[in-house]
């Protein structure tokens, strides 16, 4: 081998562990704040949503500390809690620290698929909850009274794992701003057969993690249950859909591309 070719092998190999270090190192403790304005009218006062999807929470370091100083600072009205927030069963006095750093917000939660595959036990995971004044949500709606606004929340459960109920797509008559959470979005897919009779004002996912790793804008893979999408904003037939791309990690501890983000809407 000549030297021209050492030269760009070694360039080559140099630059590929540097990249397996920064998506092992650095990527994973990323995080961005993206803002959504989606308000109808600039005289009525928002309601402001902060997404919080795929923490997979297995302790409370650095990358947890700063989720909850973002959150001080964005002064939510409700936050969502939009699945996989554990996926080991003795994750539960983990989560129990970091729900105590979430402030007075209105809170909801829904279930993802690694609440489900990893056994953790859901009657205790629902009193962790309802302590820390949050409303788990399995395919179940609650409304909240911010300022002169109604927000009607509905909670799907995971369409992966668990067993969706469609006609939550269906909003209440009369109810003035509707959000709709389903941790799975490849479900949304499957709902055409069922008539809106409204639109919903947003719909919440997650469970894609923007791939985790992705290239030139492309998630490499997406996980079973996620469907077309990957992240951002998609239109579908009931609603305008928003896939986050997640706070933490799953199966390989790693980000490239898809750097975390906690997701702020403005309805």
């Amino acid at each position: 081998m000549n030297a021209a070719r050492r030269v760009l092998l070694g360039g080559l190999v140099g630059s590929c562990l540097a990249l397996l270090g920064y998506a092992l190192g650095v990527g994973p403790h990323q995080l961005e704040v993206t803002r959504h304005s989606l308000r109808s009218s600039a005289s009525v006062p928002a309601i402001r949503i902060a997404q919080l999807s795929d923490l997979h929470l297995h302790g409370m370091g650095r990358h947890e500390a700063n989720i909850a100083a973002q959150l001080q600072r964005i002064q939510a009205d409700l936050i969502v809690l939009s699945g996989d927030v554990i996926d080991r069963p003795d994750a539960l006095p983990v989560l129990d620290q970091f729900l105590g750093t979430l402030g007075p917000a209105h809170k909801v939660a829904v279930l993802g698929n690694w609440e489900y595959w990893s056994d953790v036990d859901l009657l205790a995971l629902r009193a962790l909850y309802e302590r820390h004044a949050v409303r788990l949500l399995i395919n179940e709606r609650t409304v909240y009274t911010v300022g002169s606004r109604v927000l009607h929340v509905a909670g799907v459960d995971d369409f992966t794992a668990g067993q969706p109920d469609a006609r939550l797509l269906l909003p209440p008559a009369g109810a003035e701003t509707r959000l709709l959470v389903q941790h799975s979005p490849g479900w949304f897919d499957t709902t055409d057969a069922l008539q809106p009779l409204a639109q919903l004002d947003l719909c919440l996912s997650g469970h894609t993690h923007g791939g985790q790793v992705a290239l030139f804008g492309k998630p490499v893979w997406t996980p079973r249950g996620s469907g077309r999408f990957s992240a951002g904003f998609y239109q579908t037939r009931h609603c305008k859909l928003y896939v986050s791309r997640g706070l933490g990690t799953s199966i390989l501890p790693s980000r490239f591309g898809a750097t975390a983000e906690i997701a702020v809407f403005d309805l």
